[in-house]
């Protein structure tokens, strides 16, 4: 057996070295092609044993485990009325986008199966007719001993890709869970103001049927009583078209849920109770699913841009070559040995401004993170700051529909007495009103609020059905 050093030309312009042992029959390569079957059937036992298994969630796709015990859990146990959990459940399990997305989270966990292959050995096979004499066919199994980092920084970058567009998926799922939470507030918001309409309506019926009573007894004029009148249609115009804002929520509920959902159920304002500011800021800024994702992206980048280090880095490879077509008995027709191959394109000077490019990037990346966690971090300043205006609001404002309410008998002994106008009372009416829908909007504005700080804590991971894992 002779050792002998080979130099090859590549048909990239690069330089290999191999270095190859002569064989003069076919026994080695049998037995080097069982050996390496083997390791590969090994390699895939021990793959398919040990390797975490990456689950699937195709409707329900998996959030994260985002509470540990001890630390704040579920605020405090919620039971939020079952037609509000249908529609967070809905919108998770029918909205188109994010089965879209659920899709395209499948290739990146196909790149991390395929960033191991890389790991088994390769299977090549070449013929040229170059030699005027002969031609020339080569069969080529090549086995990657040592990358020098390469395969195992490709397989770390994959994973991390994945792991980041699971985070952006949650990231949209959220979202589509904050808008649902804020469209079914919104909704009964404007049950509660349709309440406020009917009720307007009743009173002014009453105020009419009084007016109508007084003129038949000569005590009014027909002018009061047109008056009323014109009074009550308007009140029955605004509850048309609140009726009408209805619908259109309704509507709205309905895109992104996909399927009709009842809203009848009411969220009581003691489910949406918060902690201070501090707690929330905490939790928040753990759990955000934006902050989470640019975080696994700056770790992609940092992947990247070590996989630009070890690119230039020797590969040492097993390789057996058999000669299939060259029937000169001459030269040997098997061949098998190591193998140190290196590339160095542009004599390194590609590889530097690649390692330049991707340094550049992770810096970049770096300022995402930092942006993300400030943009955050206002966010949550100014839902809290505007929940507890609308807070302070909505208990000034029931003081001031109190007040009005006792007013009302006022005015109507009054008027009876002399001492007050008709159109002063039906003024005063139309002012309680519009006290008691704007204290209604206060109170809804306030729950959306709420809702909206929950679901970027994470509480309304739960109730919308995503699964949990471990981080």
């Amino acid at each position: 057996m002779q050792k002998k050093m080979q130099k090859v030309w590549t048909t990239n312009g690069r330089l290999s070295r191999r270095y190859s042992l002569s064989m003069p029959s076919l026994s080695l390569l049998m037995l080097s092609l069982i050996v390496l079957v083997s390791m590969a059937i090994e390699a895939a036992e021990f793959q398919a044993q040990y390797t975490p298994n990456i689950e699937d969630n195709t409707s329900t796709m998996s959030s994260v485990t985002l509470f540990k015990q001890g630390d704040f859990t579920q605020l405090k146990k919620r039971t939020l009325p079952r037609d509000f959990l249908n529609a967070l459940q809905a919108v998770i399990i029918h909205n188109p986008a994010l089965k879209g997305q659920q899709a395209a989270l499948n290739s990146y966990e196909a790149d991390i199966d395929s960033a191991k292959a890389r790991r088994y050995p390769t299977l090549s096979a070449q013929a040229n007719n170059l030699n005027n004499d002969a031609d020339q066919g080569t069969l080529r199994l090549n086995q990657p001993l040592w990358a020098f980092g390469k395969i195992d920084t490709a397989i770390d970058e994959a994973t991390a890709n994945y792991t980041a567009e699971q985070w952006g998926l949650i990231q949209n799922q959220r979202e589509l869970i904050s808008d649902t939470a804020k469209i079914y507030a919104k909704i009964q918001g404007i049950k509660l103001r349709i309440t406020v309409a009917k009720q307007n309506i009743k009173e002014h019926e009453n105020l009419h049927g009084r007016i109508s009573r007084r003129q038949q007894g000569q005590l009014a004029s027909n002018a009061d009583t047109r008056l009323a009148y014109s009074r009550l249609l308007q009140a029955r115009s605004r509850l048309q078209r609140i009726m009408g804002e209805e619908l259109v929520a309704q509507a709205e509920l309905q895109a992104l849920t996909q399927i009709r959902v009842s809203t009848e159920g009411a969220i009581d304002d003691s489910l949406l109770g918060l902690p201070d500011r501090l707690v929330v800021n905490k939790l928040v800024m753990k759990n955000d699913a934006n902050i989470r994702y640019k975080r696994e992206q700056l770790k992609v980048v940092r992947l990247n841009l070590k996989q630009e280090k070890v690119a230039s880095l020797p590969t040492i490879s097993f390789r057996v070559e058999y000669d299939f077509l060259d029937n000169d008995i001459n030269v040997d027709q098997t061949r098998a040995g190591l193998v140190f191959e290196s590339n160095m394109e542009g004599l390194g000077l590609v590889s530097a401004g690649r390692v330049n490019a991707a340094a550049a990037r992770l810096n970049a990346a770096d300022e995402e993170v930092k942006s993300a966690l400030n943009d955050v971090r206002r966010q949550v300043n100014v839902l809290m700051i505007n929940r507890g205006v609308q807070r302070d609001l909505m208990r000034s404002q029931k003081d001031i529909v109190d007040e009005v309410e006792a007013t009302m008998a006022s005015f109507l002994r009054q008027y009876n007495s002399g001492r007050k106008s008709w159109v002063e009372v039906l003024n005063n009416q139309r002012e309680l009103t519009e006290l008691r829908l704007q204290l209604v909007q206060i109170a809804s504005d306030w729950q959306q609020l709420s809702l909206q700080l929950l679901t970027l804590m994470g509480t309304l991971d739960d109730p919308a059905g995503l699964k949990h894992y471990e981080q």
